[in-house]
């Protein structure tokens, strides 16, 4: 039987709240999800689901369904008044149901699985909501993985999560690397490393992708910091004929990384013929 929580004051719910905050979610190497569709995608992955909450009020199959579910792999499921989910969720309309999930944590050598392939790594990135479109970018663009540099805010951040759209848990994506060990990572296993530039480097549709790349996008103001751009065996930009002086981050990445996939498609249908 489901146990009714009904007050704010609740210890399990001021612990589960806490994780909205980068150093309880980092004590606890946990963060939370909501909304069925990421739910649903965790429950698929493998990932170590800790503990859900359901909203008593919310009218829903779907989610019930899910409860269902969690609860039948040993997850404990706890119901919850609105005002104690409004209390756990990150946003204005809480969508019935939160689940806190355990952090998995990539490492450099997750990503040499293969002998080619293409990583985007991100320098400073600030902004959770433009991370975690980057991370539904990235699953789209079938690539190895995302590694962020420190310095870029935190992967498991709500807005970044909820950005993401269950993308989140389809690619390794490793945290807060060291710029330093990272640089000499790709020169030990042969990944070519190139930064997105507005100054000194070649259009992206001229430049020849290396079996292994690793493409860094960077601040969104500042862009990408100079201890990368010295590392870079290339920087490229994105030719841009109009008026404005740069691109969103996310926007940026998209616009590579689909130029990086739109190669691929015509080699291969070029080798088909």
């Amino acid at each position: 039987m489901r146990r009714l929580i009904t007050s704010v004051n609740n210890q399990l719910v001021k612990e589960t709240s806490e994780l909205k905050i980068k150093k309880y979610r980092t004590a606890a190497d946990a963060f939370i999800i909501e909304g069925a569709r990421s739910t649903e995608e965790v429950l698929s992955s493998g990932w170590d689901i800790l503990r859900a909450f359901v909203d008593v009020s919310v009218e829903s199959e779907r989610v019930r369904k899910i409860a269902d579910e969690l609860e039948a792999i040993g997850v404990a499921v706890f119901e919850v008044m609105p005002e104690v989910m409004q209390r756990l969720s990150d946003t204005d309309t809480p969508q019935g149901i939160l689940v806190v999930v355990r952090k998995k944590l990539y490492e450099l050598d997750d990503f040499n699985q293969n002998d080619e392939g293409l990583i985007l790594v991100l320098d400073e990135v600030r902004d959770p909501g433009n991370l975690g479109t980057m991370i539904r970018t990235a699953d789209a663009a079938g690539i190895a993985g995302i590694i962020l540099l420190e310095g870029c805010t935190d992967v498991f951040a709500p807005k970044a999560v909820r950005s993401a759209m269950g993308s989140f848990f389809h690619l390794p994506i490793r945290n807060a690397q060291n710029k330093k060990e990272f640089i000499n990572w790709c020169k030990d296993n042969n990944w070519s490393l190139w930064s997105s530039s507005l100054e000194g480097g070649q259009s992206i549709y001229g430049a020849e992708l290396a079996k292994r790349t690793a493409i860094v996008i960077g601040n969104e103001a500042e862009g990408v910091s100079s201890e990368l751009l010295s590392a870079s065996e290339k920087l490229v930009y994105i030719p841009m004929p109009g008026n404005a002086e740069s691109l969103n981050a996310a926007i940026a990445a998209g616009i590579i990384l689909f130029e990086c996939v739109r190669r691929k498609l015509v080699t291969k249908s070029t080798d088909v013929l």
